[in-house]
């Protein structure tokens, strides 16, 4: 079996220019709707994130990428991608298991999620660890590509105003 090393990047740091381009070409390669450099290399710029990257043989294989609202106690999963050649052997869940315990640590307890609604696979490991469809959201990702918004913890809350 391969070993696997978890890095984790959170807060307002910066990334590396060789990381953001490592996660750039990732994110090129084999997500139907990347980001361009630019994004990456500003990733931290102005927004608290929280990143987790996957790396064999000091090569990124795999990634986690949230925006934190802490002060709201919610995370929003802006993308998650693992390598096609290291697939179907859970570090997709892997990565969403850690990412979720280090940030219900920082304090987040709410989590969602937007996947394309052709996307079966990502859907189905979403619900495998937790997270339920609330509603669809037409051409989100481009004509006839809608999305699913996926929650996990929000709960309706009675909270009495002062």
């Amino acid at each position: 079996m391969t070993d696997f090393k978890i890095t984790v990047i959170e807060g307002h740091h910066t990334l590396s220019s060789e990381m953001a381009f490592v996660l750039f070409e990732l994110d090129r390669l084999f997500f139907p709707t990347p980001w361009g450099l630019e994004s990456w290399e500003l990733l931290f710029h102005e927004h608290d994130r929280y990143l987790i990257t996957l790396s064999t043989d000091n090569i990124v294989v795999g990634f986690c990428l949230f925006d934190k609202a802490i002060g709201d106690s919610f995370s929003h999963l802006l993308k998650i991608l693992v390598h096609p050649d290291y697939r179907s052997i859970g570090l997709a869940f892997k990565l969403l298991s850690k990412a979720e315990e280090d940030l219900r640590v920082l304090g987040c307890s709410e989590f969602f999620l937007e996947v394309e609604e052709s996307n079966y696979a990502a859907q189905k490991l979403y619900q495998n660890i937790g997270f339920q469809i609330i509603h669809r959201k037409k051409d989100f990702y481009g004509l006839n590509r809608s999305a699913l918004i996926m929650t996990k913890g929000i709960t309706p809350t009675n909270k009495s105003h002062s």
